[in-house]
């Protein structure tokens, strides 16, 4: 019996510098939103889902200026803001 061969490619640890490129998201419902969009913003959360916060908790009082204070500090490059008109 052999022994297996060694992956060498799919093992490699990222550099910093690696990390640091990789854009990392904020996916976001802003006001009253029903539960179409509300679920629009979870499944848009999966399909980002390596890079981007999908078990955030969010308040109705939470406003835009709080989610780009805190993108600073969590070094997000993207945020997705979702919401609903009038209708």
């Amino acid at each position: 019996m052999g022994h297996g061969r060694k992956k060498k490619r799919t093992h490699a640890v990222p550099s910093q510098e690696e990390i640091e490129k990789i854009p990392k998201t904020l996916v976001v419902k802003s006001g009253g939103v029903g539960r179409s969009v509300g679920a629009l913003v979870s499944d848009v959360r999966h399909v980002m889902e390596p890079n981007t916060a999908s078990k955030l908790k969010e308040r109705k009082t939470n406003k835009i200026k709080d989610y780009i204070a805190v993108s600073s500090q969590l070094g997000l490059t993207h945020l997705m803001l979702f919401s609903q008109t009038e209708a």
